[in-house]
């Protein structure tokens, strides 16, 4: 009796992962009446930022300026808060790993703008996509808030 139910388990799940697969391939592969995206589609931003000190950006964030690396990770902007509406930011490439508090807090150190974040986005011409905003708390801000979704959203925004 136990080899019976044994045997329908394993036909069930062998069953279920055929179907699965079969599935996912074909919502893989595009039909050909669906279009592949374009880079039209996800075009690079450029936002308007008035006067920066490109020189200034260089000597803080060199990578980032560097033509022959590209941000295959995308790029993360730390966002926090000084005082009401008042935000600095701090860059870095992506990576498989979660970056430690004190390479977060270190960011401090070479803060930047929100102009000045978006002239490095314009400089290393990626999309939309390719960034990430991490809202966070720098323990050298006074300025107490919460992150929660609609913080998230706010800052979010910044970048529209």
């Amino acid at each position: 009796m136990k080899r019976i139910i044994l045997g329908i388990v394993v036909v069930s799940l062998l069953l279920s992962t055929m179907a699965c697969n079969s599935r996912m391939n074909s919502d893989n592969v595009p039909s050909s009446s669906e279009s592949i995206p374009s880079s039209e589609e996800c075009p690079t931003v450029h936002y308007d930022v008035g006067d920066v000190d490109l020189e200034r950006l260089k000597g803080l964030y060199p990578e980032f300026f560097d033509q022959d690396k590209s941000p295959a990770k995308g790029i993360e902007i730390y966002v926090w808060q000084m005082s009401a509406g008042s935000y600095s930011f701090g860059l870095m490439y992506g990576t498989n790993r979660n970056k430690t508090d004190e390479e977060i807090w270190d960011l401090q150190n070479k803060s930047l703008t929100l102009e000045e974040t978006k002239a490095i986005l314009n400089e290393c011409g990626v999309t939309k996509d390719e960034f990430f905003i991490i809202p966070v708390i720098q323990p050298f801000s006074s300025y107490a808030y919460t992150i929660d979704d609609g913080y998230q959203d706010r800052v979010s925004k910044l970048f529209e």
